[in-house]
């Protein structure tokens, strides 16, 4: 990540209020999408990967219609559940905190719990490894 937006510019984006004590937050569907576009911006994409994971993406900017991996990524990758760049499973970690995966590895169903990661962990909410 090279860049995030100051909290302050979050909050001036969404409406906030106190509901039996407690502070809610407010924001419409279209709102809350571009603050998401605001935040993943920032995100580094791996352009060469990219385009080597999702072929569909990569035909798309050779025949130009668009302009780039890290384009696709901010507009429409990441709400597809696309990765910009690959991210390392800690193995022993994630079988570990996942014991589906791990019965899943042992048994031979996956061959690891990085294949699990990216093929449906990291759209399932799974961690890598501990944060």
């Amino acid at each position: 990540m090279k860049y995030i937006p100051p909290f302050d510019l979050i909050r001036r984006s969404v409406e906030i209020s106190t509901i039996r004590g407690e502070l809610r937050v407010n924001v419409s569907y279209d709102d809350f999408l571009r603050l998401l576009k605001k935040m993943i911006v920032g995100i580094d994409v791996d352009e060469e990967w990219y385009l080597r994971t999702y072929e569909d993406i990569a035909e798309a900017v050779r025949s130009g219609a668009i302009s780039s991996a890290r384009h696709h990524f901010v507009e429409d990758g990441y709400f597809e559940g696309r990765l910009p760049f690959p991210i390392g499973v800690d193995e022993q970690w994630y079988m570990s905190q996942y014991p589906d995966v791990g019965d899943s590895v042992r048994r031979g169903l996956l061959p690891s719990a990085q294949t699990h990661f990216d093929e449906d962990g990291y759209r399932e909410g799974r961690l890598p490894f501990g944060m």
